[in-house]
């Protein structure tokens, strides 16, 4: 037994030495200076070809044709290939909590058809990732088929999420409840991942329940921030939006911003918090709170990253790093494609 305990820690340790040495290949601000000073969407893509790790996914790709939305493709598998090749890399995927990737996207596939279905369009296929299909709890060629909600219904009726899917029926129009069917599959997914945390115990889940904690929080603060600012909405109709889960601030905490009456209020009161004494200490422009809340979201995984010796923890914000700079190069690709001024572009970038 403890030879066998000797190596399951031999395994981790060497699952985490692996997740910083694919960490010290990431790109530097330089790369993202010369990205910044590309003029087309091709120039970008062989640049990334020829002096960045993307290489290897870009090395049958002809990017003088390639298209924006074929590269951002190619971006989001790599990442996805990471996901899987560390999980291979020691077998570690056994424990439930390192299925979060796979549960997140299959919410995020059942929400782009709901669009899809609420549209009346039909082009879901060109942006599904289809490499994943064998991971998934319902089958991805067969999500991009279906063309109506009982399709829907009758694909995902052996998978977690059927039971939610049931009580969102299409009205009369055939318009479904996007928004609050939105709400429940995210609480769904933030309810289960918290609990896989009791699979890993210890130290280390006390620090991942405190971790993705704050990860629920700042989506509801920034969520109830744009709603208060933009449609100055009331605290019921708020609340009624958000994750009802709380962990690092409490629901009387999360009260007092939803009852502000206005943005400012909002954000006074936001400023006695945790994280808004924490943001205001790292010198964040908290004239633009929601840019703030991200960097500071930003530093704060950095941090963990760098700290962990747990393959658990180093494993989820491994993955969180990885994930903020592919939407780095999207949101780089995405300005060059409209013309954007650079300086623009710059300030949409996370590091």
């Amino acid at each position: 037994m403890n030879e066998k305990r000797s190596a399951c820690r031999r395994n981790l340790n060497a699952t985490v030495a692996k997740m910083h040495a694919v960490y010290g290949r990431r790109l530097r601000q330089e790369d993202y200076n010369a990205l910044l000073s590309c003029t087309s969407v091709s120039d970008a893509a062989d640049y990334l070809k020829r002096s960045t790790y993307f290489s290897k996914v870009l090395e049958n790709v002809n990017t003088e044709s390639i298209h924006r939305g074929n590269l951002e493709n190619i971006l989001r598998r790599s990442l996805m290939e990471r996901y899987f090749q560390i999980l291979r890399f020691e077998k570690i995927a056994e424990n439930e909590f390192y299925n979060f990737i796979i549960i997140k996207t299959e919410i995020d596939e059942i929400l782009i058809c709901i669009l899809h279905l609420n549209a009346g369009t039909s082009d879901h296929i060109n942006t599904l990732p289809i490499y994943m299909n064998k991971y998934t709890s319902f089958n991805l060629m067969e999500l991009a088929k279906v063309g109506s909600y009982a399709e829907l219904l009758a694909l995902t009726e052996k998978t977690p999420y059927s039971a939610i899917l049931k009580k969102y029926q299409p009205d009369e129009k055939g318009h479904i409840d996007y928004p609050a069917l939105e709400l429940e599959l995210n609480t769904y997914y933030s309810r289960r991942l918290a609990d896989s945390l009791k699979l890993i115990g210890g130290e280390t889940e006390k620090r991942l329940r405190d971790f993705i904690g704050s990860q629920i929080d700042m989506k509801n603060i920034i969520n109830s921030y744009r709603m208060k600012r933009f449609f100055n909405a009331d605290a019921e109709d708020i609340r009624s939006r958000m994750i009802p889960i709380y962990m690092r601030i409490s629901q009387q905490k999360m009260d007092e911003l939803y009852n502000a009456r206005d943005d400012k209020e909002f954000m006074q009161r936001f400023s006695q918090t945790y994280y808004g004494r924490e943001i205001a200490a790292k010198g964040f422009d908290m004239s633009d709170p929601e840019t703030a809340l991200i960097r500071f979201r930003y530093l704060q995984i950095k941090r963990a990253f760098s700290r962990s010796t747990a393959a658990p923890e180093c494993f989820y914000t491994f993955i969180q790093l990885a994930d903020i700079e592919v939407k780095n190069i999207i949101r780089i690709i995405e300005g060059i494609r409209y013309s954007l001024p650079t300086k623009e572009i710059s300030e949409l970038i996370i590091t």
